[in-house]
């Protein structure tokens, strides 16, 4: 009998995936707009107009974001089509509810038999589609959750699992500050691949956000993966062990963004573990580096990101938002 291997769809994953490769389903921690992937990937503390952070952080929802839709598409890497979908809506009186949608085709897989005989292609792919709900209380506070279902295919084989985001968000207007604590990706695989049950990628993230007073730039830092104290690698790339400081800094991300509140803003970002693990010995390749822009006409805003992984693969993604409100003809 032919064995399928699917161990380059398994690299690839774990490529993905923001922290170790043992969890299934890591798409669901690739950045989810071009504005979150220019921020440095992991940010969840920007809680303004844009409705794609509210995929990860359903706690951001806010008026700003009422009847807005953001669509976000990438080329990811070895071939991979990654793409995204939400909308918020406001219910009135402090509550708000999103739907979110996710997509990652991985394309054609070779098929081998034991003997490494190629014998025609197989393909991958993973979907989520999910629901949440915030309520904005005493003003400053707001507390949401997400519920998702998530299938996963690899030729004939199937998993499906039910999978939740929650947070809490601490907003000050008066001094433009945002905290942002949420816990996202824990659930249940309820349909197995292969009859043995994965654990989700679950993951705990802290972000803060300040919008500068005296200068009009954003800074967010963000501290993920702390459900788990080491997420590095071993080994630097020198054959070193690795010692505490870098284990710390893996953890955060960080990212600045030039004129926020403005029609145009230009974006920097840098993911500490990123930079590290996928640095070339001796050579300079600007791993971890990512940038992008947005620009906003009328009722539509384009947001671009690029990301820099090594020297053989970089990542370009696109988003598009659209304020149904003002295409209406309305004003906010």
């Amino acid at each position: 009998m032919k064995k399928i291997t699917v161990a380059s769809s398994l690299l690839l994953a774990g490529l993905l995936s923001a922290q170790e490769g043992t969890n299934v389903y890591p798409f669901l921690n690739i950045p989810v707009s071009a504005r979150q992937a220019a921020l440095g990937g992991d940010a969840v503390s920007v809680r303004d107009f844009d409705v794609g952070f509210a995929a990860v952080n359903p706690g951001l929802m806010n008026l700003e974001q009422d009847q807005m839709l953001a669509v976000n598409y990438s080329s990811y890497l070895a071939g991979s089509q990654y793409g995204t979908l939400s909308y918020v809506r406001d219910l009135e009186y402090g509550h708000l509810i999103g739907f979110n949608a996710r997509y990652m085709n991985y394309g054609d897989i070779p098929r081998t038999d034991e003997s490494a005989e190629i014998n025609g292609n197989f393909g991958a792919m993973d979907a989520s589609v999910g629901l949440s709900y915030a309520y904005q209380f005493e003003e400053d506070f707001t507390i949401a959750g997400s519920a998702n279902f998530v299938t996963s295919k690899i030729d004939t084989y199937t998993s499906m699992a039910v999978v939740a985001n929650a947070g809490i968000t601490y907003h000050n207007k008066q001094s433009n500050e945002t905290l942002a604590l949420v816990f996202r990706n824990f659930g249940y695989q309820f349909k197995t691949f292969n009859g043995t049950r994965e654990n989700v990628a679950f993951r705990v993230d802290l972000g803060y956000t300040k919008i500068l007073d005296e200068f009009p730039l954003a800074f967010t830092i963000t501290a993920h993966d702390l459900q788990k104290i080491n997420i590095s690698q071993d080994f630097n790339n020198n054959g070193q062990e690795i010692n505490w400081s870098r284990k710390i800094a893996d953890h955060f991300s960080v990212g600045a963004e030039l004129f926020p509140q403005q029609a145009f803003n230009i974006r920097i970002g840098y993911n500490v573990k990123r930079g590290n693990e996928l640095a070339v010995l001796d050579q300079r390749s600007f791993a971890g580096l990512s940038a992008g822009f947005g620009i906003k006409i009328s009722s539509f805003r384009f947001d671009y990101a690029h990301v820099r992984y090594h020297n053989a693969s970089n990542v370009n993604m696109f988003g598009i938002a659209l304020d149904m409100i003002e295409l209406s003809g309305n004003r906010r």
